[in-house]
């Protein structure tokens, strides 16, 4: 499917999420969407005191940021925010520990064993049967993870490329279940989002090699904003899988073909998000649910459900993510976008739930370097715009290039709080784009209109009176040349 299959959320456009990538995406959508609503948003330089909440062995650069409506603060760490507990963050990371607080809820999950030794692993996976699935017992975003191994010498291949390529020492041996995987996101009592996550894959033309299919599909996953960054990259999980049916990088597969090039359905290691929220059974959902009142004080999360291909009403918990990434539920290959973020605001302060939201956005990536540079501790976000916003555009003519006139408007424009933009039309033409939410501080400017830069002249101004049009719009003022 196409990128252009997907419906996204009309104030989340990817303009808006231009350039931000990773773990920094789910910051900010969270953080975002509470400033849209009239939150105070401070953001923090990295290792701050004030951050109280388990940062994963990670950077809070960008990360770590709070939200306030004058009475209470909460302070978010990625999408996680203070409700849950440092706790829950560390059984989760425990996928045992995690299992076993699952299992005492009688919250399905799949048959396992943690086990460090080679051979202790082999005849457990022996024991239990194949096809078997393993992973490192704390290992994350799929690193290390390989599913649906069919035999024994399928697993002594797998595991010298594991001890080859990671330090990991313990290993979950699970059975593998058939059937899709879904991560699902659950705020309190609700499933907000479910994406199918399908592994990586490719499908034939009749002309190209599965190397030139891998980079059109690369190329095709740059124009989503949670996938830019996680291109399928060849590696010995992908050659694995290409032996098995006959083919190598080279192989030209047939029109229509489609090709799996992992078992695991990790979107970091090319897998594809498809909204499949409705999809969903009622216990599947309620599966979610449970899986996270399983654990102490874990009000929202990702949960990871393999769903019976048999019987869709049941299925097995994989694990639980406390610090998911979020980024895909509004930007998904496929399907129509979730608002997640909306969701996890409306969690923290109900109060602003269905209330005004600004159609207004700031420059995320260059408010962060004040923190990166360590010149400030924290960094307090000018708050948006309220309900009634005006805008006006001046064309003016006259002696206006290469004279510092546009640097001089913008200059005077965020002196007084003015947003939008000063744009070149032509060597004598220039159209100024004013927003802002007092009427008087637009009309008033003019007079800078006119005056200009100490070596321009102003000719003739036109003056239009506009109306806003409500779309997502960048807070500050731009040159466009």
């Amino acid at each position: 499917m196409k990128s252009q299959e997907v419906v996204l959320l009309p104030h989340l456009n990817k303009r808006v999420v231009k350039d931000i990538t990773g773990f920094k995406l789910c910051s900010y959508l969270v953080a975002l969407e509470g400033w849209r609503r009239g939150l105070t948003l401070i953001w923090y330089n990295d290792e701050t005191s004030k951050c109280k909440l388990d940062r994963l062995n990670s950077s809070t650069h960008g990360k770590f940021y709070s939200l306030s409506d004058g009475n209470k603060t909460h302070y978010f760490f990625r999408s996680r925010g203070d409700k849950v507990t440092n706790k829950a963050v560390r059984i989760c990371q425990d996928k045992e520990e995690a299992k076993s607080y699952l299992e005492k809820s009688n919250v399905p999950i799949p048959l396992g064993k943690v086990l460090e030794e080679d051979n202790d692993i082999i005849n457990y996976a022996n024991e239990i049967n194949y096809p078997v699935i393993i992973k490192p017992l704390k290992g994350s975003m799929g690193k290390g993870v390989y599913t649906n191994i069919n035999s024994e010498q399928e697993l002594k291949g797998i595991l010298k490329e594991l001890r080859s390529k990671f330090s990991y020492k313990e290993y979950l041996v699970e059975k593998h279940y058939p059937g899709e995987e879904y991560r699902i996101y659950v705020v309190g009592n609700q499933v907000i989002g479910a994406t199918n996550r399908k592994p990586a894959n490719i499908i034939g033309d009749g002309k190209h090699t599965v190397e030139k299919l891998i980079d059109l599909k690369n190329e095709e996953r740059k124009k989503n904003p949670y996938l830019s960054p996680k291109p399928i990259k060849a590696d010995y999980e992908i050659t694995f899988m290409l032996e098995r049916v006959g083919y190598d990088l080279n192989s030209v597969p047939e029109k229509g073909e489609h090709v799996i090039l992992r078992e695991k359905s990790n979107l970091s290691s090319g897998g594809d998000p498809v909204e499949a929220t409705d999809k969903l059974s009622t216990s599947v959902r309620q599966i979610a649910v449970d899986a996270l009142k399983a654990l102490p004080s874990i009000p929202h999360g990702g949960v990871d459900i393999i769903v019976d291909p048999s019987d869709q009403s049941k299925g097995v918990v994989l694990e639980i993510n406390a610090t998911a990434e979020i980024g895909f539920h509004p930007f998904p290959l496929t399907g129509e976008s979730k608002d997640v973020p909306a969701a996890i605001i409306d969690y923290y302060f109900p109060e602003t739930k269905g209330k005004y939201r600004s159609p207004f956005y700031f420059d995320y990536l260059s408010l962060l370097e004040p923190l990166k540079s360590w010149a400030v501790e924290e960094l307090k976000v000018v708050k948006t715009p309220k309900k009634d916003i005006y805008a006006r555009k001046y064309i003016v003519t006259g002696q206006l290039n290469k004279v510092g006139y546009m640097t001089y408007i913008r200059r005077q424009a965020l002196r007084r709080n003015l947003y939008g933009y000063a744009k070149k039309i032509t060597k004598n033409e220039v159209e100024i784009y004013l927003i802002s939410e007092s009427q008087k501080s637009i009309e008033d400017f003019k007079e800078f209109v006119q005056k200009g830069s100490r070596k321009s002249i102003v000719k003739n101004i036109e003056d239009k009176e506009v109306v806003f049009s409500g779309k997502p719009t960048k807070t500050g003022f731009r040159i466009i040349s």
